[in-house]
């Protein structure tokens, strides 16, 4: 489903008196002032049709060849800016649109006056040559006059304000952060920015506000929320930008239980105010080993009917998805050749060998990494599935990919659009695959469940954290947990993680101090906005509910940046040339 997003009147200005879109059967005989851009022109015979556009839509102006301003039409070209005067009139029945917003009416001109003459475009956006991602970053003042564009950027706006609607009643209080930061690295790369006041100093651009708002919580702002600009030094991909939106929330005095019902509630608001759906709470809750060995992932799409993962150990490490006997015969009589590439792709990607298991016949075998597997048990010859062999980790993230892959192909999804999950208690700490010393599961913040906190000194990789990500449709749009509010637990962690006293004093001395001045039980969670704009919208990138993204490499194909800096600014930060690393 693709919302239609309900644009509010614009008032009287010295321009224009009405938005294009606005027009119904209610302004019929009225006389109206309309400005936009023109989206088309066409000439039959002694008549003209305009199709002028705003944000609010369309609408069908149309004058004959006695008008005066007639002979303007060889000087209007597509997206020229123009002002006209007329009187809104009923179509005949027969010429009723019902595709447009205001298909029942059009617009007979009287003036028209060219505000500014658009030149030929560079590029066309129209539906059947919709350009490239690329060329639409480029020119992206076009892209975004685009409907889809428009939409995107509405619906984002709507979801903003019933956000802060519902918030506001709830009693959180809205605070900003500083953007311009200490460095206290939480998992991504920071943006540096040199101080020229203060050579040899840096500021980082705040990854996010995690500090500042556990800050606030001891402050006595005991329900706070912002809709935070966040900057991460990573590498992008469709869900990733290096600057993006978080609708960030911190509550004291409360469990993990408290968090939740409140963001489930804010959730069915925003859905069924922005959607017109009607979402079920409570969310589901499962446990993050629970998700990690039914589905292959702690983001699973609970839409997916079936396909489980099953596992076992012996006499190999590996694990397999139950199909139906008519799913696995359409998937292979209807797509075999793309279905085995997209399988062939998951085997190498995770370096697993994978198997197709038909009942009652012999073994087919996708694709395999190595010839030196041993056979699987004779019991998989008795069912239709689809094997993977391989290491444990390797294993399932292949068939969590395998069953998005058959799942999403063949449409095996309950009717249901919208499926949010909590998966909860994940571990505290796992170990780094770069150099196996214990790293945050979340960040070093979060708090380990309620009495395991002996268990930090005896077996820290068994302590699970009292922490919670929203999932919905196969998306991470959240993640929160319950902090650390005491300062001895606190330094544990960081110990914990390898940091040595005066390390972790330097990056983090002012939240330690801050809590041996009373500090209240906190917690929260922050969901990235684009994300979830993007999956209520069915999108599958976040740079569509973007007004200006950087594409996969980080760069702003419309400003060409980042740039060289002009010589006079290195000249009073000129100390940064010579710092010795």
């Amino acid at each position: 489903m693709k919302p239609e997003v309900e644009i509010k009147h614009v008032y009287r200005t010295s321009y224009r008196t009405h938005m294009c879109g606005d027009l119904s059967r209610e302004e019929v005989g009225k006389e109206v002032v309309l400005c936009g851009w023109v989206d088309s022109v066409r000439v039959h015979g002694k008549l003209a049709f305009i199709n002028l556009r705003d944000r609010a839509g369309i609408v069908q102006a149309v004058m004959n060849h006695k008008n005066p301003f007639f002979k303007e039409l060889k000087n209007i070209t597509q997206e020229t800016v123009i002002q006209l005067k007329g009187k809104v009139k009923e179509r005949p029945e027969t010429q009723i649109n019902p595709e447009m917003k205001t298909g029942e009416v059009e617009v007979e001109i009287l003036e028209l006056k060219i505000l500014n003459k658009a030149e030929k475009l560079p590029v066309s956006f129209k539906k059947e040559v919709y350009p490239h991602e690329e060329t639409r970053l480029r020119y992206r003042y076009l892209d975004l006059r685009t409907p889809f564009m428009q939409r995107n950027i509405l619906f984002k706006n709507e979801v903003v304000k019933v956000l802060r609607k519902y918030l506001d009643l709830k009693g959180f209080v809205e605070v900003e952060t500083p953007y311009l930061a200490k460095s206290t690295p939480e998992g991504s790369r920071d943006f540096l920015v040199p101080s020229r006041l203060h050579p040899k100093k840096f500021y980082a651009l705040a990854q996010s506000p995690q500090l500042y708002k556990q800050l606030l919580m001891v402050s006595g702002f005991d329900r706070y929320y912002q809709f935070a600009r966040c900057f991460r030094d990573e590498d992008l991909r469709a869900d990733r930008q290096p600057e993006f939106t978080q609708l960030d929330i911190e509550m004291s005095f409360i469990e993990a239980q408290d968090l939740m019902e409140i963001v489930e509630e804010m959730m069915k608001q925003l859905v069924e105010e922005t959607l017109q759906v009607k979402i079920e709470t409570p969310f589901k809750k499962i446990r993050y080993s629970l998700s990690v060995n039914k589905y292959g992932t702690d983001k699973p799409d609970l839409r997916i009917k079936g396909l489980e993962i099953v596992r076992f150990k012996e006499p190999v490490e590996g694990g397999k998805i139950v199909l139906e006997k008519e799913t696995i015969n359409e998937l292979l009589n209807r797509e075999t050749g793309k279905m085995n590439q997209k399988l062939k792709e998951i085997a190498e990607r995770n370096r697993v060998n994978l198997y197709l298991f038909k009942e009652g016949e012999k073994r087919k075998e996708f694709i395999g990494t190595s010839k030196n597997d041993s056979s699987p048990r004779k019991e998989m010859e008795n069912s239709t599935s689809i094997l993977a062999l391989g290491e444990r980790e390797n294993v399932l993230k292949a068939l969590n990919e395998a069953r998005r892959v058959i799942a999403y192909s063949l449409d095996l999804l309950d009717e249901e659009k919208y499926r949010f999950v909590w998966i909860i208690n994940p571990p505290l700490f796992e170990l780094s695959q770069e150099d196996g010393k214990l790293k945050p599961t979340h960040h070093p913040f979060t708090a380990p469940k309620r009495g395991e906190e002996a268990l930090l000194e005896e077996n820290p990789l068994k302590v699970e954290a009292d922490a919670y990500d929203l999932v919905l449709n196969g998306w991470e749009v959240g993640g929160g947990s319950i902090r650390n509010n005491k300062a001895e637990i606190q330094e544990k962690i960081f110990k914990l993680l390898g940091l040595k006293r005066d390390e972790y004093m330097e990056r983090y001395g002012f939240l330690l101090e801050s809590f041996r001045y009373g500090a209240p039980p906190h917690g929260g969670i922050a969901l990235g906005l684009e994300r979830l704009v993007s999956v209520l919208l069915g999108l599958n990138s976040i740079r569509e509910v973007i007004a200006f993204p950087k594409n996969k490499d980080g760069i702003d194909l419309l400003t060409n940046s980042p740039t060289k800096a002009p010589k006079e600014y290195l000249r009073e930060i000129k100390w940064v040339t010579h710092l010795k690393i």
